[in-house]
């Protein structure tokens, strides 16, 4: 195990361990438990015995308290008798796979695992200036994007993302637009729906949608419509939609902000992480041009006892703080988790505002989503919150493996965001003991931003702000990748 710092707080690099896939067909659909509307809203596994109750979400026997509370896999425990026994086991089970590197040749393995039942010892704590997160903007740099898609993991349902085209709505003064509804109809009887972002576009994937032949598309926001033809035969089209009235935003720049966060026992170090960061992005973002709100969803596994917890939106962000205070590590067992679940909670059952100017997902995980039979996926959940404008960003966490690192970015690409990681020791090109990035104008799989992760999501608020007075027609990565432009000409600089 590795301890890294991001800022002013420590997040641990851990091996997450394979294990098969379980047969799930006879077990019962996991049920919802009843909460207020002001509690947090609670999603229940197949994993509690027959004396076991949520309560807060904590996993308690009998009703007796803290005194039958379940013991918890957490890495903070170590030393301390039986509870630290308990969370070696439920580490050593959790047998490691090879971390993997992204080349522009696709993946490869790193240095093998340490033997089944073994921890791996913790390397000499870094110093907080030594260690950054990076970032893939795989729209940006689309075609070099599209070559490593094609050479990765395999990964059923994927998304189809070939023949991208954008759609720009602006006001009669050329301004962007957000927050505006676009229906695409095709030749046929399909159709889908999108929702401009705080720059006035939306992202349009004709094949992940379905969609094929003439394609019509029709904006309608501001009390009037625009409608113009989409062609895909060129790559990277660019279908003006322009209003005859002026844009009216809110007063004050609302931002929705969620985290969908894997609170399983690998991830200890990682929520306390998340919770600092938090309370600094809500410090940063807390002024009186904006309105923020934020909330957060944990999620496990279905073999555990509560799957999903979600903390509604809060504008009181102190009280937002406490109120997940008791968010910790446990459960799990295998490598992946119900991600898709997580992902589900954050879209509809958080309350998001169809008038917020940005509306931001940060997903956090060391490991890939389980695809359980008959049930929903990442591509359902990054074409949905694409209907809405809200953007899935991704935080790769330490262990990440090849499948996680095509899932997180996917959902990324499809929805306008961005992938993050952590260098040296996360999921990112130069992850596996190989220093800091070379300069962003240096080769393409080398060309990522990197700052501190809460400096990273602040980073990403702030563009999307910027990009409510940015010209919508400067599109970044459209006909060529930026990566593949003098340093001097490029729209998006990656260092």
């Amino acid at each position: 195990m590795r301890k890294l710092w991001l800022g002013l707080f420590p997040l641990a690099v851990t091996v997450s361990v394979a294990a098969p896939a379980l047969d799930t067909k006879d077990r019962p659909a996991p049920k919802q438990i009843a909460t207020s509307k002001a509690a947090p809203i609670i999603e229940q596994g197949n994993g509690c015995a027959d004396d076991q109750q949520i309560a807060d979400g904590v996993v308690r026997r009998g009703g007796k308290g803290d005194g039958g509370m379940r013991k918890h896999a957490s890495r903070d425990d170590e030393g301390e008798g039986e509870m630290a026994r308990e969370a070696t086991s439920d580490r050593s089970s959790r047998r490691p796979s090879p971390p993997t590197t992204v080349t522009g040749t696709g993946v490869r393995p790193a240095s093998p695992p340490p033997p089944p039942g073994k921890v791996a010892p913790r390397p000499p704590m870094q110093q907080p200036s030594g260690v950054r997160a990076g970032e893939w903007d795989d729209n940006a740099n689309y075609r070099d994007y599209v070559k490593w898609l094609s050479s990765s993991t395999r990964v059923n349902g994927s998304l189809d993302i070939g023949g991208r085209q954008f759609l720009v709505v602006s006001d009669k003064d050329g301004r962007p637009v957000p927050n505006c509804s676009i229906t695409v109809t095709g030749a046929g009887q399909g159709s889908t729906q999108l929702v401009t972002m705080a720059s006035g576009r939306a992202l349009l994937f004709p094949r992940a949608m379905g969609l094929s032949g003439q394609l019509t598309a029709t904006a309608s926001c501001n009390g009037t419509t625009a409608t113009a033809h989409v062609s895909t035969k060129d790559l990277d089209g660019v279908v003006k939609l322009s209003l005859g009235t002026a844009r009216a935003l809110p007063a004050k720049r609302q931002i929705d902000l969620a985290f969908v966060l894997d609170t399983t026992g690998s991830m200890q170090e990682e929520i306390e992480a998340v919770k600092t960061t938090i309370r600094a992005v809500a410090d940063q973002l807390s002024s009186a041009q904006t309105d923020v709100r934020i909330g957060l969803v944990e999620y496990k596994d279905r073999t555990d006892c509560l799957l999903t917890r979600t903390f509604p939106f809060s504008s009181d962000l102190a009280a937002f703080s406490t109120s997940i205070a008791n968010v910790r590590a446990e459960g799990g067992g295998d490598l992946p988790e119900d991600m898709h679940k997580g992902l589900d909670a954050a879209l509809d059952k958080l309350q998001w505002r169809a008038e917020a100017v940005t509306r931001m997902v940060i997903v956090i995980a060391d490991a890939p989503p389980q695809f359980y039979p008959q049930a929903k996926s990442y591509a359902d959940a990054a074409k949905r919150a694409s209907a809405r404008g809200i953007k899935l960003y991704t935080v790769a966490a330490s262990g990440m493996d090849a499948l996680g690192q095509v899932v997180m970015r996917q959902m990324a690409q499809y929805t306008g965001a961005s992938n993050m990681f952590v260098l040296r020791g996360g999921a990112g090109p130069q992850s596996v003991g190989g220093g800091d990035p070379k300069s962003s104008c240096g080769g393409t799989h080398q060309d990522f931003s990197s700052g501190k992760l809460d400096q990273l999501i602040m980073r990403k608020v702030r563009q999307e702000l910027a990009s409510l007075d940015a010209d919508p027609m400067k599109i970044p990565g459209r006909g060529q990748d930026e990566n593949a432009k003098p340093c001097e000409q490029r729209l998006v600089v990656a260092n």
